[in-house]
C-alpha cells in the first residue's frame, strides 16, 4: 500500500487503482485503503466506484472528516444538493473554520441549482477537496525549513568569524 500512497501523492491515480483494486479482500477492513481507492476513483472521474469506496471507508471509520469531503462532492455531482449541504454543515459543526466545507457551501450558494451539475466539472470537484493542497503545502514546508537552515547557517558563520577575530558583541 506504500507504493499506492506514493503514486497518489504524485497524482498518478490510475496507477493507484491498478495497484489497490486487486487487494480489496486483503485490506477489506482498512479504511485508509478504501480512502485511497475512493479518492483515486473520484479524481479519475469514476464517480460510481468513488462513492462505493468512500462509503465503505466511512463505514470503517465514521469520524474521518476527510472522507466526508469526497462524499459531499459526489452528492453534488449526482444532483443531491441537500445531502451535500448536510455533510458540509456537519463538518462545520465539528470544525467551524473548515475552509473546504465553507467553499462547498459557497459554491452551492453562488450557483443556480439547475446549472450545478454542468458547472461541477472534474476540475471543480478537485478544487473542493483538501487533497489538492498536499504538494503545495509540502513545498511550502520544505521552503520554510530550508530558509530556517540557511539563516541558522549564516548566523553560525557570522558568529564563528566574529569569535575568531576576537570581537565580542
Amino acid at each position: 500500500m506504500i507504493s499506492a500512497a506514493k503514486y497518489f501523492q504524485q497524482g498518478n491515480y490510475d496507477k493507484v487503482i491498478r495497484i489497490l483494486e486487486p487487494k480489496v479482500f486483503e485490506y477489506r477492513d482498512d479504511w485508509k485503503f478504501y480512502s485511497y481507492l475512493g479518492y483515486a476513483s473520484l479524481y479519475t472521474g469514476d464517480f460510481l466506484k468513488a462513492s462505493s469506496y468512500l462509503k465503505r471507508a466511512l463505514q470503517l471509520n465514521s469520524s474521518a472528516i476527510e472522507l466526508m469531503y469526497g462524499l459531499a462532492v459526489l452528492h453534488l455531482k449526482k444532483g443531491e444538493n441537500a445531502d451535500a449541504v448536510r455533510i458540509w454543515l456537519y463538518i462545520l459543526q465539528k470544525n467551524p473554520d473548515d475552509i473546504y466545507a465553507k467553499e462547498g457551501l459557497e459554491f452551492i450558494n453562488s450557483t443556480d441549482s439547475k446549472q450545478l451539475g454542468e458547472l461541477l466539472t472534474l476540475k471543480k470537484c478537485r478544487s473542493l477537496l483538501p487533497c489538492r493542497d498536499n504538494r503545495k503545502k509540502y513545498l511550502i514546508k520544505v521552503g520554510i525549513a530550508g530558509g530556517i537552515l540557511l539563516v541558522t547557517l549564516a548566523a553560525t558563520v557570522i558568529l564563528a568569524v566574529t569569535c575568531k577575530t576576537g570581537e565580542v558583541m
